[in-house]
């Protein structure tokens, strides 16, 4: 019998989820030519590799060995199942009907039936399909550990169609964190789905091994983490911009600052804003306009620091798990025992993902606060909103700039609450009875960084503005800051406020693409 998904129809997502933004999903050009194939080996793949995998197309294989391995743990399955032993998952029900056993004549219909069971549609967008395809990498490199139980062939079906790039559509709803079960029973069923044969039918344990995981959340976190390390470049860059509009003070980044409360994020953010203010004139005696500035601008480096060290504990955290066996029952060949366990708990990628996005929302406060100064005539010494001249129309704020920053970094604000704390708990007739909801937590991941991205736009735009306002010269600029000021000062619509409706989408996009803070970077280093 082959397995049938009903791949037209239009699947799901519940108001909680969304699917990744571009922004935040990794910049990973597509690769190109001959290529030697990312080895799964099961115990060392990192967020790069997987963030290559899944929006580079970069092709995936399995170590040689693993081979040996997966071969190994499905003798012990199919020893089981000979032996028609008790064995949850394997000869048994599941869940709450683990207690109900499966007979050997009808494990191929349970694990059909299984699969197709945990993939209900819901109306609603299905994830971007490079998290799908992260989902299928983690997949395949978890069944590298020989763990779970899984005949070859199975793999074998996963690592053809990734390569393939024949992703199924999957509903970006349906996890709350003790595995994915729905959104991976989707894809599940949309792998094994068309099968030339019987051989890509679900074997004993096999519909359970495709859902007894976090690899959807895994694999959109770990793309968020990887989008969030560019996200906080893209931030220090934009209070660079934001010291040079304003004529700030460089001191609160000065070495000697760094050097006494050795903070390892906090001389990370000093170095790359000192790097990009190079060659600037604020360096020099008596150019800064405030013997001291507001905190927003003068705790950069400490708080941004607090982001820098925030993500690497969560990248830590990330490349433990994507190594981890989290399928339930553990094959343990050497023994030839089957465990019950909980890895596929989710607790430690919340608790891991629910700091960052509150440090990022707070970085987004300490963003709005800089661009409203710049344009404020109290801080700026300018006229209001940076208008040629003061007067009723003109300027950033007649553009209405800061209001539109300000709702978002209210929304940021908003998916920065604490998720970690909301199990619903007593599922299935109470035996799943807690929960880690990291699906939840890296959905609203993924709303925080596409949102930081639009804020640290709007601050890189205003910073642009004052500086132009200002008239400062270009050789006067910290050298990272040139190629901000040379690429958006001619989209800006200064003297014109009002003739035509503004679009930010052309900065959004020129940011969150990477190219320009990418260049701003490479000019600070020479």
């Amino acid at each position: 019998m082959t397995i049938q998904t009903p791949l037209n129809e239009t699947p799901a997502v519940s108001p909680s989820y969304v699917s990744p933004a571009p922004a935040a999903l990794p910049r990973v050009p597509a690769t190109e030519g001959p290529q030697d194939a990312i080895a799964l080996t099961g115990n060392d793949l990192t967020l790069h590799e997987l963030a290559r995998i899944a929006v580079g197309h970069h092709k995936a294989a399995l170590a040689d060995d693993a081979w040996q391995r997966i071969a190994d743990a499905r003798e012990v399955v199919e020893g089981i199942v000979q032996s028609g032993r008790p064995a949850y998952g394997i000869t048994t029900g599941v869940g709450s009907q683990k207690d109900s056993g499966v007979q050997q004549t009808e494990l191929a219909s349970f694990n059909r039936r299984l699969l197709a069971a945990h993939a209900t549609r819901v109306p609603g967008p299905t994830l971007d399909p490079s998290v799908a395809r992260a989902a299928m990498t983690i997949q395949s490199n978890l069944f590298a550990t020989g763990t779970s139980g899984v005949r070859p062939e199975l793999v074998q079906r996963i690592l053809q169609r990734l390569n393939d790039n024949r992703i199924p559509p999957v509903d970006a709803s349906g996890s709350v964190g003790a595995s994915d079960l729905v959104p991976l029973a989707q894809l599940g069923l949309g792998l094994l789905e068309s099968a030339p044969d019987s051989i890509f039918e679900p074997g004993a344990k096999e519909a359970l091994s495709l859902m007894n995981s976090n690899a959807i959340s895994l694999g959109m976190g770990g793309l968020g983490l990887v989008a969030a390390e560019r996200l906080i470049r893209t931030m220090d860059l934009a209070a660079a911009v934001a010291l040079e509009g304003l004529r700030g003070n460089p001191g609160a980044i000065a070495p000697q600052v760094t050097a006494v409360h050795r903070r390892r994020g906090q001389k990370r953010s000093a170095g790359h804003l000192r790097a990009l203010l190079n060659g600037s004139a604020l360096w020099r005696e008596g150019e800064a306009r405030f013997l001291q500035d507001p905190l927003s601008f003068r705790c950069v480096s400490q708080i941004h620091g607090v982001g820098w060290e925030v993500l690497g504990r969560a990248q830590e955290v990330w490349e433990t798990e994507l190594n981890a066996p989290t399928d339930n029952p553990l094959i343990d060949s050497a023994n030839g025992m089957v465990i019950s366990h909980g890895n596929m708990d989710s607790t430690a990628l919340t608790a891991a993902v629910d700091p960052l996005r509150q440090i990022l929302a707070k970085m987004c406060e300490l963003s709005g606060e800089r661009l409203h100064k710049q344009h404020w005539p109290a801080f700026s010494g300018l006229p209001t909103g940076l208008a040629r001249e003061s007067g009723a129309v003109g300027g950033v704020q007649f553009l209405n700039l800061s209001h539109i920053a300000a709702s978002l970094i209210a929304s940021t604000k908003i998916w920065a609450n604490p998720v970690l704390l909301n199990s619903v708990g007593q599922l299935a007739d109470g035996v799943e009875d807690t929960a880690g909801l990291a699906m939840h937590a890296v959905a609203d991941m993924a709303r925080v960084i596409e949102a930081a991205y639009k804020i640290t736009s709007i601050e890189l735009t205003v910073g642009v503005w004052a500086i132009h306002r200002r008239g400062i010269a270009m050789d006067d600029l910290g050298r990272g800051v040139r190629p901000v000021v040379e690429t958006l000062l001619p989209l800006l619509p200064i003297d014109r406020e009002g003739e035509d409706m503004f679009s930010l989408t052309p900065l959004i996009d020129l940011v969150v693409n990477g190219d320009l803070v990418e260049a701003a970077y490479s000019a600070a280093e020479q």
